[in-house]
């Protein structure tokens, strides 16, 4: 009767662990509306600098990165699609908690991009991305900042780095089967906002 009892408790409490997990990703793979609306705000102020106005993407590096945080936003349609994306070694381990707009640190950099050229580099299908702000992230290309896609940003690196994605040397790397998708979008000046904490 014991073991029972025992073998219950533990079941109870695995399904307990189980639950508070499955919250915890629900609630950081809900989309941040304070994010969209800062770059929703941009986008409209800005329609000079964007020559592809038909999708907004929006980085949201507040969130782990065991969850979507790549929202492209079709500005036709009303539809969002999301999908992972990797943050810089140097900026954290789950979280990216640090930026940088200096060459070789190997840090994520943050805030308004507008896409440039599409090209076949080391890692493929790649897409260079222009920063926009002084100071902030006006390094990128000389960075080498670009949208490319990588092995280690799927559902396997996750379990395999037990709990967290693969990272990048700074930059927002998607997973090799959505890098196409997310490139044919994004393409041609579109504008990229990427959040930070």
């Amino acid at each position: 009767m014991f073991t029972t009892k025992l073998k219950l408790f533990l079941w109870s409490a695995l399904l307990a662990v189980l639950a508070a997990g499955a919250g915890a990703f629900i609630f950081f793979s809900a989309e941040n509306r304070d994010a969209f609306k800062i770059a929703a705000a941009f986008y409209r102020q800005n329609q000079s600098l964007i020559e592809n106005k038909n999708y907004l993407a929006v980085i949201d590096y507040t969130k782990p990165s065991f969850v979507k945080r790549l929202f492209i936003y079709d500005t036709n349609k009303n539809l969002v699609t999301s999908c992972l994306v990797a943050h810089g070694k140097e900026s954290g381990f789950i979280f990216a908690r640090d930026f940088s707009n200096d060459v070789n640190s190997h840090k994520s950099c943050k805030g308004f991009f507008i896409t440039g050229e599409t090209f076949i580099g080391e890692q493929g299908l790649s897409l260079h991305l222009h920063g926009l702000q002084q100071g902030l992230n006006n390094n990128a290309l000389a960075r080498d900042i670009v949208i490319h896609g990588a092995d280690y940003v799927s559902w396997g690196s996750i379990l395999e780095n037990f709990g967290r994605l693969g990272r990048s040397l700074g930059c927002p790397a998607v997973a090799r089967n959505t890098i196409e998708e997310v490139v044919s979008r994004l393409k041609d000046g579109a504008l990229i906002y990427i959040h930070a904490p």
